[in-house]
């Protein structure tokens, strides 16, 4: 393990690729790089891009949870539209954040990745099957992870397997897959329910 700056995992996880090839060892040993969505799709996509465009073979994992949650619950990249933040909150100049979600998983199957999925905390069996896979396959690799936070989101502790559930169940966050720039997977719905759904239990919604 090595716990490095928030803005460059990825640039640490690329050092450490680099030196398991030279030393001989990379195939035995599985290289992988964590950041949330602050570290993932703001301040840490500098050299993310540049692990991608090296083509370092390395699983990048963003753990979404769609605000820098532990520094007090601002705006990131991937804070959705008209969410309640410390750094975009409501009033009467503001219904909370004005930019749309960055698409990420776009961005990485752009760059052209070996392989590209998004998952949920709502379901944990599809997260491991995922991991799998990805460690399965050679080269760069992204996977983007929802994961829901009762502190930022203001929602009841105890629900937030279901958050997480509602989220998907709603079509707001697809579970998709792509293998070298192609759609590969998607969790197929049979009734998409209300977004209302979603929305309800969460403070950070309240508004709206």
């Amino acid at each position: 393990w090595i716990h490095s700056l928030f803005e460059n995992a990825a640039a640490v996880a690329s050092g450490v690729e680099a030196a398991l090839k030279y030393l001989g060892t990379k195939d035995k040993i599985t290289v992988i790089s964590q950041a949330g969505d602050g570290g993932t799709a703001d301040i840490g996509l500098q050299a993310l891009s540049g692990m991608w465009e090296r083509g370092h073979d390395i699983l990048s994992i963003c753990y979404d949870n769609e605000a820098y949650m532990n520094t007090g619950i601002q705006r990131s990249g991937l804070t959705p539209f008209d969410t309640n933040t410390s750094t975009t909150p409501i009033g009467s100049q503001s219904a909370g954040n004005p930019r749309p979600k960055k698409p990420m998983p776009e961005i990485a199957v752009a760059h052209g990745l070996a392989y590209v999925a998004t998952a949920s905390t709502g379901y944990p069996q599809d997260i491991q099957k995922k991991i799998k896979k990805a460690i399965s396959i050679k080269g760069p690799k992204y996977i983007q992870i929802h994961v829901p936070c009762p502190l930022g989101w203001r929602h009841d502790p105890q629900i937030t397997y279901d958050i997480g559930k509602l989220a998907v169940e709603t079509g707001l966050y697809p579970l998709i897959e792509y293998e070298y720039g192609k759609l590969s997977g998607a969790r197929k719905l049979s009734k998409i329910k209300p977004v209302e759904e979603y929305l309800k239990f969460q403070g950070r919604f309240k508004h709206i």
